[in-house]
């Protein structure tokens, strides 16, 4: 009896901690954090195993590294995670990013689309409302605006998840130390 009290201890204090390993993307070396943003540039999907249950997390069907680059924030530029009861504002340029294309999505904790009565659901580098520099502000409230706003709920924590499909070589290689939009609490 005495052993099979063992082994079923042992597997679930293995469990535990492989569930840690996979939550804790914060402190895992297979991820670069830059800013609000942590993400890889470099996706062995299917060859470390550890790291693959991390990107599943968040992205179930993620592309290879050649072919998309995905960024996620859960928090703002103070380090406070991103929350519905709170306004954000991420601005940039539509050509810092050097991609054929590239999209910011809003998700909730749940990490599925946030549903909202707008039918808004991410901005990406061709629908975006500019200057004639390319500058642009987006928006993140729970509360309606006009331009660029994305939708979350009053009050709900949120991710976002900057996706950069065919990212030009120079720049991919630079993800890690390039200026990316930081998200910021606002008072709107």
């Amino acid at each position: 009896m005495k052993k099979i009290l063992f082994l079923f201890f042992a597997v679930v204090i293995g469990l535990a901690v492989a569930l840690y390993r996979i939550i804790d993307t914060d402190s895992s070396k297979a991820f670069f954090h830059n800013g609000s943003w942590m993400g890889s540039n470099s996706l062995p999907l299917g060859k470390n195993n550890l790291l693959t249950a991390q990107v599943t997390l968040f992205a179930l069907f993620a592309l290879p590294s050649e072919e998309a680059i995905y960024l996620f924030s859960r928090k703002d530029e103070s380090g406070e995670f991103l929350d519905g009861k709170n306004d954000y504002t991420l601005s940039g340029n539509v050509n810092q990013i050097k991609a054929k294309y590239w999209s910011i999505t809003a998700y909730g904790k749940d990490l599925f689309l946030i549903p909202n009565p707008a039918d808004k659901y991410s901005f990406n580098n061709s629908n975006l409302q500019t200057d004639s520099a390319g500058n642009f502000s987006i928006i993140i409230s729970a509360k309606s605006h006009s331009g660029n706003w994305l939708p979350i709920k009053s009050n709900k924590r949120f991710n976002l998840v900057l996706r950069i499909y065919k990212g030009d070589s120079a720049f991919v290689s630079q993800l890690s130390r390039t200026s990316l939009s930081e998200i910021k609490r606002v008072s709107i």
